[in-house]
């Protein structure tokens, strides 16, 4: 193959890597919906296990950079250094700057996984506790409701079906960061859960009158 061919493989391949694995508006990769939507396993077992569509996509940033090396008579290492920056840092900015300039609503939030957490105690037929949420406002004001989503944490699915924090409003101020802090007490009588717990690094659903997003 001649050397622009392999570069502009190359690059081609490296755009498609960007895309597939775009995460916005939605937490799960555009790749991983397209899996879903032609009816191809993303997992090797369920949810668990190996992710098919995570070594699809390590294959072919890896057969792009390879190709990228090749085409290369100058400077061909800090070249690759450059792409995999690119692939790193660009589409995240991206999305940060389309939220800051373009979006609307909830979608003008970004969801801090790692800074969110949920504890309760089970007190007779009340499930009591209180969930922190971290948060990022790149836009204007806006109001929303959680829910908080089982994956990946099927035994606290409860939390799920009680939709612990669904029946309230939350805010965030312009441009802002912040962790929220949401008390809940719910009636358990029908489902069965644990005395007392915690959890975190959990998926949430946020949603206005309009429209929602799973974060």
């Amino acid at each position: 193959m001649f050397s622009r061919n392999r570069l502009i493989a190359a690059v081609s391949l490296i755009i498609l890597t960007m895309v597939l694995s775009w995460t916005y508006p939605d937490a799960t990769p555009l790749g991983e919906q397209w899996f879903t939507a032609v009816g191809l396993p993303t997992w090797s077992n369920g949810h668990t296990g190996i992710n098919y569509f995570s070594v699809f996509l390590v294959l072919i940033v890896l057969t792009g950079l390879f190709l990228l090396r090749s085409s290369l008579y100058k400077h061909p290492r800090k070249i690759v250094l450059a792409a995999i920056i690119a692939l790193l840092w660009l589409p995240a900015n991206l999305v940060i700057g389309y939220q800051t300039v373009f979006a609307k609503g909830i979608y003008t939030l970004e969801y801090d996984k790692q800074g969110s957490s949920c504890s309760y105690k089970r007190e007779e037929q009340w499930l009591n506790g209180s969930c922190t949420l971290t948060f990022i406002n790149h836009g204007q004001s806006v109001d929303f409701s959680v829910m908080i989503r089982k994956e990946p944490f099927p035994n606290n699915a409860f939390l799920e079906q009680l939709d612990v924090l669904g029946d309230q409003t939350l805010h965030m101020a312009a441009h802002d960061k912040n962790s929220i802090t949401v008390a809940f007490s719910k009636w358990v009588e029908n489902v069965e859960t644990p005395f007392n717990g915690s959890m975190s690094g959990f998926d949430i659903t946020v949603k206005n009158a309009t429209s929602q997003r799973r974060l």
